[in-house]
């Protein structure tokens, strides 16, 4: 008995049949959009291909020996951040079809000397969850924050204080305290009401102000940028990673 595959269900004049044309078609050109045991293949050169991106990330920064300057005054720092999303209640959510868009904010701050900055930020994010039964049941909370932010930075400071330059100019570290103001909205579509068995809707919004902390560290690529990673609730989220650019006639 031949086995099974392409190469045993050939025509005698050498064309593949239809069927078989068409999972070729979908492996080449669609492989994430048809069905994945036609497209294995596909699908571990993409793996392959982002861990070969990782890796020469990794070894970017690992290898890179030339000193950079650290936080300095009189500078913008501007920073895009992205924070992780919160999937940790979705058990409350079993039947529901979950969409997310991850809290991203972004932090500007000028430098007033060489250890504290001060300046401002904006912070947005979204959940949205469908019903996989009842698809009129949609629900969407949106959270939008901005505020006031001041950081310390106690790199300089402790190479000061050590007489020792620990960090080689590459590395910020640095404490922040953020006051915020958040507005948060919730939208509830064609929710049961069992005690008066119904479907009904909710609309809903509250503004709340808080003081929440930031505990980061940056490492400079070159003089203008470098990649951060934080936690703390400063941020829409707990840990929050990004990158940031230095504006300023200091460099």
């Amino acid at each position: 008995m031949p086995k099974r595959g392409i190469s045993s269900t050939r025509k005698k004049n050498g064309k593949i049949p239809p069927l078989f044309e068409e999972m070729l078609f979908h492996c080449t050109f669609v492989p994430f959009i048809s069905h994945p045991k036609t497209c294995v293949t596909h699908k571990l050169l993409s793996l392959l291909n982002m861990g070969r991106i990782l890796l020469f990330i990794f070894l970017l920064i690992a290898t890179t020996s030339v000193t950079y300057g650290q936080y300095r005054a009189d500078s913008w720092t501007i920073s895009p951040k992205i924070s992780f999303a919160d999937y940790s209640d979705t058990d409350s959510y079993e039947n529901y079809s979950i969409s997310k868009i991850p809290p991203i904010s972004v932090f500007v701050e000028k430098g007033i000397n060489d250890y504290f900055s001060a300046g401002g930020f904006m912070g947005y994010n979204r959940d949205k969850y469908n019903n996989d039964t009842i698809p009129e049941n949609e629900l969407r909370y949106t959270t939008f924050s901005t505020g006031a932010v001041a950081t310390i930075h106690y790199a300089h400071w402790i190479e000061a204080l050590s007489g020792h330059q620990w960090f080689l100019g590459d590395f910020d570290l640095y404490v922040s305290g953020v006051l915020q103001a958040v507005f948060e909205s919730s939208n509830e579509q064609h929710v049961w009401n069992p005690a008066d068995e119904t479907f009904n809707n909710h609309k809903e919004s509250e503004v709340k102000f808080r003081l929440r902390p930031i505990f980061g560290m940056r490492y400079f690529l070159t003089p203008r940028f470098s990649m951060l990673l934080e936690v703390g609730r400063g941020n829409p989220g707990m840990v929050t990673t990004g990158v940031s650019w230095v504006l300023g006639s200091g460099y």
